[in-house]
């Protein structure tokens, strides 16, 4: 079993959180492509195209960046830690304000006068989200089933009859929502990814991690 680093936004983050996320997709690269190709070529495994040989998909995965089935993933997310110097302004002690060096995450809602630090920049002892991989395939992004899609971490709103809540409405007029909605999960999945990467038309092949939390309170090392 090897640990490896996986980076969520914010709104997946919360997501995996309230339990809503249990997939990921990442863009397969054109490296680990152009390897796929060359073991074809050589007979190692079959081309890889829209109809994925199923003997083949065992030697895909092993080329995976995000591990096998069994690996643990640990999320790096938008942190930063407490100065007390600077957040405390409390005349008794103790108080209720977090240690001096307690980290805090973007996904909570904490606030406060400290500059956030980029997930890129977490590391594992800061990390308090371990996944545990359950599934690794690989497919073409627009393939997304809608159940699929649903596991990508996305809400349901009674109010709009919509399907969304992972991407926010840039509007901000009044009576606008606060989050963008769509009819069914597969359109809002792909303004979502297309809110990210800008690629869905080009309807890339993608990695597609399934996985269980293990933990939010930092797991083992």
């Amino acid at each position: 079993m090897k640990q490896r680093p996986i980076i969520f936004n914010t709104e997946m983050v919360q997501a995996i959180v309230d339990g809503r996320k249990t997939q990921t997709r990442r863009a397969i690269t054109d490296k680990q492509l152009s390897l796929f190709k060359c073991a074809a070529s050589i007979g190692e495994c079959h081309y890889l195209d829209d109809d994925i040989n199923p003997k083949s998909m065992g030697y895909y995965r092993q080329f995976c960046q995000f591990g096998e089935v069994g690996d643990q993933l640990y999320v790096r997310e938008t942190w930063r830690l407490f100065n007390s110097s600077n957040e405390c302004g409390c005349s008794e002690s103790p108080c209720s304000c977090p240690a001096n060096g307690t980290v805090l995450f973007k996904a909570t809602g904490d606030s406060g006068e400290s500059k956030w630090k980029p997930s890129i920049h977490m590391p594992r002892s800061c990390a308090r989200i371990l996944l545990e991989v359950t599934a690794v395939r690989v497919e073409r992004l627009n393939e997304i089933s809608e159940q699929d899609a649903k596991a990508e971490g996305l809400q349901y709103s009674s109010v709009y009859q919509q399907w969304g809540g992972v991407e926010k409405h840039s509007s901000h007029k009044p009576h606008s929502p606060h989050w963008r909605w769509y009819k069914n999960p597969q359109h809002a999945f792909k303004s979502l990814w297309n809110s990210i990467y800008e690629n869905w038309d080009a309807n890339p092949w993608v990695w597609v991690i399934e996985f269980k939390v293990i933990s939010t309170t930092g797991g083992a090392a």
